[in-house]
């Protein structure tokens, strides 16, 4: 190949001559490119079949487990029951069930009716806190909380009389499940595994950046919420959603404690890591040169069609 890279001045098609190299480089990695493109699509239905498995064998696992809860009694059969339930609230999402417990859970405090705001504050904040966890992406805790808010809204539509608990209860709620998440993901980063650092420091910007702005992101979800609601439940929210402007200090702060902290652990490792990347730098500079010359060429292509118009108008006027 260097050979015929070479030898591509003795041409004399110049044009001819490049774009048959430029074919035959393509040719050789094309094949393979499209393979692999072929094997990913077989490892993305491999992982979607792989997901639903271990669904199902999460849902049998727990049925087993609470079948053998029923053989147990007193003190022990009450701590299996626990264990159970707390393992199950960290795979809800996973198991696709997030919703149906969150109305489950709300709908049980509606029908023992006893402190409800707080009662929901309560299911709330420990089903966001267990979900999200210490994945505290923007997507992630925005998929979380707008589940749960959405159940909330819908039980609030049919549940006139306690509509303001349920409401204020669940926005109080999940707002706090996302303080814990990220105060727990603020404790984990000091024992984060070397297996997981590369993945960190890719993502290092953009997991500053979801923190930054994690009270602009769940008052966004609030009214995200409220836009897809009746308007007696929009009008709640929204109302909800401008009073917890003033009431997201701690949301702010354990955010801003955990950059630090982050920026503390990670930022050496990212300036290194940003300072082996300058191909990427290359790959930019080429795509610019390459865009000019394009526009270059789009604009000889331009002129030339106007002048030709020009020239055949001034010779048509000649010929008159």
């Amino acid at each position: 190949m260097q050979a015929k890279i070479e030898n591509i001045l003795k041409e004399d098609d110049l044009k001819e001559a490049i774009s048959i190299l430029i074919e035959e480089i393509k040719k050789e990695k094309e094949k393979h490119i499209q393979e692999l493109i072929l094997e990913i699509d077989r490892l993305n239905r491999e992982i979607e079949h792989e997901k639903e498995d271990l669904k199902l064998k999460l849902k049998e696992t727990f049925e087993i487990l609470e079948n053998l809860a029923q053989e147990l009694d007193g003190d022990k059969k009450e701590e299996f029951i626990k264990a159970i339930e707390v393992n199950k609230l960290k795979t809800l999402e996973f198991l696709g069930i997030l919703k149906e417990t969150t109305e489950a859970a709300i709908i049980a405090a509606l029908e023992k009716n006893e402190d409800i705001e707080e009662t929901v504050k309560e299911i709330t904040k420990n089903l966001a806190f267990e979900t999200i966890d210490i994945k505290v992406d923007a997507a992630h805790i925005k998929d979380v909380s707008i589940a749960i808010l959405s159940v909330a809204a819908d039980i609030a539509s049919v549940s006139i009389n306690y509509s303001d608990e349920i409401l204020s209860g669940t926005v109080q709620g999940v707002k706090t499940g996302i303080l814990k998440s990220i105060e727990k993901f603020k404790e984990s980063i000091e024992f984060t595994p070397l297996e997981a650092r590369e993945i960190i420091i890719d993502n290092y910007d953009k997991i500053i950046k979801d923190l930054e702005n994690v009270d602009d992101l769940y008052i966004s979800c609030i009214k995200e919420v409220a836009h897809n609601s009746e308007a007696g439940i929009k009008e709640k929210l929204l109302k909800l959603a401008e009073e917890l402007q003033s009431t997201m200090y701690k949301l702010k702060n354990a955010a801003q404690e955990t950059i630090e902290i982050f920026k503390t652990k990670f930022s050496d490792l990212a300036k290194e890591a940003a300072s082996t990347t300058s191909i990427f730098k290359e790959k930019a500079e080429e795509a610019k040169k390459l865009g000019a010359r394009a526009f270059m060429i789009a604009k000889a292509a331009i002129d030339g069609a106007i002048k030709g118009a020009k020239d055949a108008i001034t010779k048509e006027k000649d010929e008159k």
